[in-house]
């Protein structure tokens, strides 16, 4: 019995299309067919696809990114590829992302054949890359204080989630590395959470945020009188902390002096306040956060290695969101969710295009950038304009206009230069049509709305938009006849 797969045909040539759906969709297979890598992505991200037949043949513009993602969603045994004769970059991407079906232009019935027999081989359902379909994917979602929360869609964050749970079980310090807005301090939180100190106290300090002195009394807290302006005594994080968990956020911009202080402190866990002279214990575990590359930053002599010891029992390395992309729609679902009920509005609608564009962008902000992306999508009710920065980057990276000699270099246009462009091209070729059409009739505006098939009402606001002003003819008198005349 013939069992029925669904197939991305990617191709611009139309040869190619016709051959491929003709003896696919004959043998009962469902294919839908597109002309460009990114526009089948949008489409994969969005449905299931049992295979992908690309061609480029005709060597199209190289989009790699766009490539690995297919490969990435539907796995790399599941894709064919026609290439171009000779050498190719095409080629190159193909082998280092492990495309090992290959076609030939044009197609011969022996490589369809081959083709088809391999799809009534398949399973139904993708399985070849590490992550389940994202319809069955789990899903966890734990509320945290201050409406934080942890969600955690991808394999990456599920392990780190495990991980979260035995580690919150023993008292030892842990350092969370990662870029900046992936949600280091979150992690801390969920450490803290389900840890045995969750009934106490949980402080965090930006060490990068304070100068040396005022983080040294920020941590360890000072007497009255200990300097200019201490009027009375103020406890410190380590003291406030107390049976708790002391975050020490971007610990990695300490200063050198600062971090000894730290150090003596972590080793016998004793300090005093500024101007004190008692000593205190301290009761507290450390956990610490920076985007820093430590090892670097040790080579540098910029991070003491004493101290990278004594706060790294356990590393947590959280990856940043452009490597853990199939969370983003759960992320999205459920920030939508939350900002729609702190503006007390009905959740925005995101549309499957709005989705794979924001699927597709590289995030260097990472959480902290997509949260204000969804913000202004909330606030703005989901138009294509609030993320036209990001769709700039995503799609229109580069849009070519003509060179003037043989070997000038084609300069790059971004999109929005492009959109700005067209848009100038249009309003200059309005107006003039508009002015054209006021002269025609004399300036008769009842007329020129007539002839340009537009209200009278546009009409009259086309001309205040664009500045249109009455021109007339200047007058030459016959110094002779006494008359006047229009110059000739």
């Amino acid at each position: 019995m013939l069992r029925t797969r669904t197939v991305a045909l990617i191709s611009p040539s139309t040869p190619f299309l016709q051959a491929a759906v003709t003896a696919m969709t004959f043998e009962g297979h469902d294919v839908v067919a597109f002309e460009a890598l990114t526009e089948a992505l949008s489409a994969i991200h969005n449905r299931s696809f049992d295979a992908v037949v690309i061609d480029v043949s005709a060597r199209p513009p190289r989009d790699q990114r766009s490539l690995a993602n297919i490969v990435r969603l539907v796995g790399k045994d599941r894709i064919w590829i026609a290439l171009p004769l000779g050498v190719s970059p095409w080629a190159s991407d193909a082998e280092q992302l492990g495309i090992q079906h290959t076609l030939g232009v044009p197609l011969r019935p022996t490589e369809l054949e081959e083709v088809l027999t391999y799809l009534q081989e398949l399973p139904v359902s993708p399985s070849s890359y590490d992550a389940e379909p994202a319809q069955s994917r789990p899903v966890h979602i734990e509320d945290l204080p201050n409406n934080r929360y942890f969600l955690a869609a991808s394999p990456a964050m599920m392990r780190i989630y495990e991980n979260i749970r035995l580690l919150a079980q023993v008292d030892a310090p842990v350092l969370i590395l990662g870029e900046s807005g992936v949600g280091k301090d979150v992690i801390a939180n969920l450490l803290h959470k389900h840890s045995r100190r969750a009934a106490h106290p949980f402080c965090s300090v930006n060490c990068a945020a304070l100068p040396p002195d005022l983080l040294e009394s920020e941590l360890f807290g000072y007497e009255a009188g200990a300097f200019t302006g201490a009027v009375k005594a103020k406890p410190g994080r380590f003291e406030q902390a107390d049976k708790g968990t002391l975050l020490l956020d971007e610990i990695g911009e300490m200063s050198a002096p600062m971090q000894a202080k730290l150090l003596h402190v972590l080793q016998d866990g004793r300090y005093s306040r500024l101007g004190a002279r008692t000593v205190s214990t301290a009761d507290v575990r450390v956990i610490a956060a920076t985007n820093v590359n430590i090892d670097s930053a040790i080579a540098d002599k910029l991070f003491r290695e004493d101290l990278y010891y004594r706060i790294s029992t356990f590393t947590i390395q959280v990856p940043p969101l452009r490597e853990r992309r199939e969370e983003i729609p759960y992320l999205i679902e459920e920030m939508v969710k939350r900002q729609a009920m702190a503006f007390h509005q009905d959740p925005v609608y995101i549309s499957p295009r709005m989705m794979s564009i924001l699927q597709e962008y590289e995030w260097p902000g990472n959480l902290r950038e997509l949260g204000n992306a969804v913000i202004r999508m909330q606030v703005l009710k989901g138009q294509e304009s609030s993320i036209s920065d990001i769709e700039a980057k995503v799609l229109g990276k580069v849009a070519k206009v003509p060179s003037c000699g043989k070997d000038a270099p084609e300069p790059e246009v971004s999109v929005n230069e492009m959109r700005s462009i067209v848009r100038n091209f249009k309003d200059q070729t309005e107006s003039r049509l508009i002015q054209q059409a006021l002269e025609e009739a004399r300036w008769n505006r009842r007329q020129a709305a007539l002839a340009l098939r537009i209200s009278y009402r546009t009409l009259l606001y086309k001309i205040e938009h664009y500045r249109l002003k009455e021109t007339r003819l200047p007058i030459r008198y016959d110094m002779q006849g006494g008359g006047s005349s229009l110059p000739v």
